[in-house]
């Protein structure tokens, strides 16, 4: 990082699709008693993406919002980083399609998949060609979730989880000493087949016997990735804040991805910090994959739960595992 800038956030933006489902319906497809999906979860709806909505319509919506906020020109973004595992096609990358929509002619996009995680290494991705590029003025960066098309609504296991929905932030340089200070990333991949989806995959080709077999749905042992998560995660937000000399306990407030309510509660019990250090929505909206971080983000924004000269760390997982935190100093 330069000594004469950071790299912080400017603006966010957020979109969550109109197309509410309940917990009663949700009851009505898995046999899922509400009281059980409230007692594991936590959470009392999602939202789903109605006829018109796309992962590029959403998140092209979330940006120019962060724009917007930011009070940043199409024309002065310099670079998009898509972060989303629902991307309207296999390829070309769902950024060039925000591109597109947006109007950024002086931009270059790309694609990055880390799931849960991806925004947080979008963010990290995005200061590091700001900090080595003094030619890029602004970055966009984005995180994307259309799950519902993979959801089997009648599975018990997976259908109480899951919504659709994209968030974003425009970073650029601020006050040396400002903006993101450290980030942690790490692997545990022995946990690769944890949280999938194969079918479209190489391996796995979208073909009739595919479809037919069921690869075209999500695939997840949700009391593994507990254990990951609580193993793990803490440590890479410890580490994270070691880099600059601190503690969980010097931080200010924690944006963590929106898997579980009552995971969220564990782990701010975990690293004895109070729940009024965070903010949650995952009641209202589910887990929104790798919008949660960004959508989270926006709304403690937004809600002014975020201050100026704040230490705030942004921290998610992703399936794989892969783990990660970043420290900012907020502008």
């Amino acid at each position: 990082m330069s000594d004469d800038f950071g790299i912080g956030v400017m603006g966010v933006g957020r979109y969550v699709p109109k197309r509410k489902i309940t917990n009663d319906q949700i009851a009505e497809w898995s046999g899922v008693p509400v009281e059980e999906i409230i007692e594991k979860t936590g959470i009392e709806s999602r939202y789903a993406i109605e006829e018109d909505d796309t992962a590029s319509s959403m998140a092209a919506h979330a940006c120019q919002e962060a724009l917007d906020s930011a009070g940043v020109e199409p024309e002065q973004v310099g670079l998009i980083v898509g972060c989303t595992s629902t991307a309207d096609y296999l390829y070309p990358a769902m950024a060039c399609k925000v591109h597109q929509i947006l109007e950024t002619k002086n931009a270059f996009a790309f694609d990055l998949l880390a799931n849960c995680t991806g925004f947080q290494i979008g963010l990290s991705t995005a200061s590091a060609y700001l900090t080595c590029h003094p030619d890029l003025e602004c970055a966009l960066v984005f995180g994307a979730a259309v799950q519902s098309p993979y959801v089997k609504w009648d599975d018990p296991n997976d259908a109480m989880f899951f919504g659709d929905g994209a968030g974003a932030a425009v970073i650029g340089r601020v006050p040396s000493g400002y903006g993101i200070l450290a980030d942690e990333i790490f692997t545990q991949s022995a946990g690769y087949d944890t949280v999938r989806l194969r079918g479209g995959g190489s391996s796995f080709p979208l073909r009739e016997d595919n479809i037919s077999n069921g690869l075209q749905y999500y695939d997840m042992s949700g009391l593994e990735v507990w254990k990951q998560v609580i193993q793990f995660q803490p440590r890479a937000i410890r580490r994270s804040l070691e880099k600059i000399g601190k503690t969980v306990d010097d931080a200010d407030f924690f944006v963590i991805h929106q898997a579980n309510l009552r995971l969220i509660e564990y782990l701010m019990a975990k690293m004895k910090q109070p729940l009024s250090k965070t903010f949650t929505n995952v009641s209202q909206i589910g887990n929104t994959a790798d919008a949660s971080l960004a959508i989270t983000l926006c709304d403690s924004v937004q809600r002014n739960l975020i201050k100026r000269d704040d230490l705030v760390v942004l921290s998610g997982v992703g399936a794989g595992f892969t783990f990660g935190s970043s420290v900012l100093r907020w502008y």
